[in-house]
């Protein structure tokens, strides 16, 4: 009986466990799809011109949907650059398949994988750009922070890569700086109906910013072959 008993009480909390899980993966996906509606409106038509309305009749839904998960408009502008900082820094620096690679060969994962995120979602470089005003002190110096540290780690990769490739970078902060800000601008001008698709703009901006760092033409060599991440265009 005892054991019976223990039994299915351990049941019981596995049953718990999963029904907590369930519940916080269904709150993460709304929650998602909030931050997804926000960022193609705040995008589209900018932050102070978006209502809660707004965000809510894009998903087909009232306003107490949102409220649900979000307690006003500025609190999922702060989720959002959350989000964006997290997927590309996530995406640049996973080096885990690199690890005994050579510096340039990270250098050029690191730009290509940083460039690419900019190119498969625009409108979240955009208000990356456009919408730090709108955050509070707090969260803008936050921000900044984050955003220093990211261009010191291209830098220091600049800096291995160059003196690996026994290249003189007189300024790496500089270059660092100089590629991070063409990245950031992309959205600005690129079209996905333009001539070129991602991948063919990723490799071309990767070999101009590893050009700019000024590493030997190897080193410009593209990285193993990907499945592919975006259709090619029409």
């Amino acid at each position: 009986m005892l054991q019976e008993r223990e039994g299915r009480a351990g049941n019981s909390a596995r049953l718990e466990t999963v029904e907590i899980d369930a519940k916080a993966q269904i709150k993460e996906y709304k929650e998602s799809l909030i931050i997804d509606a926000a960022a193609r409106l705040f995008y589209e038509k900018g932050f102070q011109r978006t209502t809660i309305d707004d965000i809510a009749a894009a998903l087909g839904f009232t306003k107490p949907f949102v409220y649900t998960y979000f307690t006003s408009k500025h609190s999922i502008l702060v989720r959002l650059f959350d989000r964006i900082y997290d997927q590309v820094i996530q995406s640049a620096t996973h080096f885990d398949d690199l690890a005994d690679a050579p510096p340039a060969q990270r250098l050029r994962h690191f730009l290509s994988e940083y460039i690419r995120k900019n190119l498969e979602q625009p409108q979240f470089s955009a208000v990356l750009l456009e919408e730090e005003k709108n955050l509070s002190p707090e969260k803008l110096e936050d921000m900044r922070v984050k955003l220093r540290a990211f261009d010191d780690q291209l830098m220091g990769l600049i800096k291995e890569s160059a003196q690996a490739a026994g290249v003189e970078v007189a300024e790496p902060k500089l270059v660092a700086l100089s590629i991070s800000g063409m990245v950031r601008s992309v959205h600005r001008w690129y079209s996905p109906k333009g001539r070129l698709s991602i991948e063919e703009v990723c490799d071309e901006l990767t070999n101009i910013a590893m050009r700019a760092v000024g590493l030997p033409a190897e080193s410009l060599a593209a990285p193993p072959p990907k499945t592919a991440r975006s259709r090619p265009q029409k």
